[in-house]
């Protein structure tokens, strides 16, 4: 006769299970019944809802931790509470008189891009994130780190009103040493200052000079700290000023940021300064996640930039997509999709690291088959061996397809940019990897403006003169065991 539970019988494990008393069996099989239910109820894709159900079936102990920690579906679980709705509806009835007084904006965007792929890119923002296109009374790109934080020193020190900071990363050294000083004596002149830093992303830095601003007034605080959401971190980059005045990109608040620091003999990044209207956008988004933190209300007047003179049809139109595991759309990620799907002529993408998702390998893939120019360029220093490991699997395929991959050479390579059709650009923190793309908290600046365009455009042939380009005959000159390892490290990709 048949055992009655062969593959664990096969494992031996089935005899030791049945000898267990009758009250440890009966939890157990209540354990595994509940996790069965709760798996299969979350419609999760079949290969992840099989793989945990194998793990926590199989490990009931350690498979729980790991669930705990990687493995809950945060979007199912917003969903569940209810509460997401009613809240973002209030967001938007905060955020509503800027809207309507730059509808001037929406109707040149419109007449601009009408037909065209930037019309569906701007309703799925409008979709999922509520986010409609802003005029933005000034577009500066910055690609190092000395040009970037010399203005930024420039605009906190004129700061009248409020200063608000959010980083994934903020280390302790000469840069956060001059920062600190302009914020002590910003306050000290009755600027109200925020800082908000990623736990986990900055759990290694001395917090000293930190604790000197929150001793001198500033609100000073780590998000991310629930031990159960660590592995889904806040890696954004936001500063507003007077609400006139926001940044955000790749950089973060270090010296290394500069120069590259003890690893990198330099380090190439790109960020933005935007002025006007458009800083609403980055004020909403840092006080959705100061709320949640510091249950405190910024989406006020006060925190708003002050209407602009005219219709608000002038300026460079811009709008604002962000993401959070707890999102159901993956707005940054869908967002870039859409745009790469539509492209027609070229495509420039930037990032360090090279961990897609399926849905957004495939549309590089088909459109890179249908003919469009795509270059893709990451960074050839490597800061993070599995990623840099994973990411050369993924090279084949593009390249038979005909898209072009280029490592950056001169230094760390850190931007996160796309250029469409030399007509619509982005620029923001999410890199084209599993983490970004899907699990942590990024922000994506999206420009509809041929001539900002053009600047990311000759930006990127720039940095082509201080890169390789990786071809077929190298893929085919990797070795079994280099290929081998670079399999495995994809294995965690999702984790890296």
């Amino acid at each position: 006769m048949a055992h009655p539970i062969p593959l664990l019988a096969a494992w031996h494990i089935g005899p030791l299970i049945l000898d267990l008393p009758w009250w440890i069996l009966a939890a157990l099989l209540a354990y595994w019944a509940v996790v069965v239910v709760l798996l299969i109820s979350d419609n999760r894709k079949p290969a992840s809802t099989l793989l945990w159900l194998f793990t926590l079936v199989v490990l009931p102990g350690l498979g729980l931790v790991l669930f705990l920690f990687f493995g809950r579906d945060w979007k199912v679980i917003t969903a569940r509470r209810h509460w997401a709705e009613g809240y973002m509806a209030a967001v938007r009835a905060k955020m509503q008189p800027i809207y309507d007084r730059n509808a001037a904006a929406e109707a040149t965007f419109e007449e601009r891009y009408d037909g065209t792929f930037a019309t569906d890119v701007s309703a799925a923002i409008r979709r999922e994130n509520g986010s409609y296109p802003l005029p933005a009374d000034s577009v500066e790109i910055f690609t190092e780190g000395a040009q970037k934080f010399a203005r930024l020193e420039q605009d906190l020190a004129a700061a009248t009103s409020f200063i608000n900071m959010e980083y994934f990363i903020w280390e302790q050294d000469e840069l956060t040493a001059k920062i600190s000083e302009i914020l002590l004596e910003r306050m000290a002149a009755g600027v109200e200052v925020r800082i908000l830093y990623d736990y986990i992303g900055s759990i290694s830095f001395k917090k000293a000079e930190l604790k000197k601003l929150e001793a001198a007034g500033a609100k000073v605080s780590a998000d991310v700290k629930d031990i159960f959401k660590l592995n889904y971190r806040n890696h954004r980059k936001i500063a507003v000023i007077d609400g006139a005045i926001g940044y955000t990109g790749g950089m973060n608040m270090g010296q290394e940021y500069i120069d590259g620091g003890v690893r990198f003999p330099t380090w190439r990044d790109t960020h933005l300064r935007v002025t006007g209207q458009a800083v609403a956008e980055l004020q909403k988004l840092f006080s959705l996640r100061w709320f949640e933190v510091a249950h405190e209300d910024l989406l006020q007047d006060r925190f708003l930039p002050v209407a602009a003179n005219g219709s608000g049809a002038g300026g460079v139109l811009t709008q604002l997509v962000a993401h959070t595991i707890e999102d159901p759309w993956e707005a940054g990620r869908r967002a870039h999709m859409i745009a790469i799907s539509q492209a027609e002529k070229t495509l420039r993408i930037q990032s360090p690291y090279f961990v897609p998702d399926q849905g957004t390998y495939d549309a590089l893939i088909n459109a890179s088959l249908s003919g469009v120019d795509l270059k893709f360029m990451m960074t050839g220093w490597v800061d993070k061996k599995l990623p840099f490991w994973a990411a050369q699997t993924y090279y084949e395929p593009l390249l038979r397809a005909g898209g072009r991959i280029f490592q950056y050479t001169g230094g760390f390579f850190h931007a996160k940019t796309i250029a469409v059709d030399s007509a619509v650009c982005a620029v923001g923190t999410m890199n084209m990897d599993i983490r970004s793309l899907q699990l942590h908290k990024e922000v994506m600046e999206w420009i509809y403006d041929a001539g900002i365009t053009a600047q990311l455009e000759e930006i990127f042939d720039h940095d082509l003169e201080q890169s390789r380009e990786i071809t077929l005959a190298d893929i085919r000159a990797v070795g079994r065991v280099t290929g081998f390892r670079n399999s495995v490290a994809r294995l965690f990709s999702a984790q890296i």
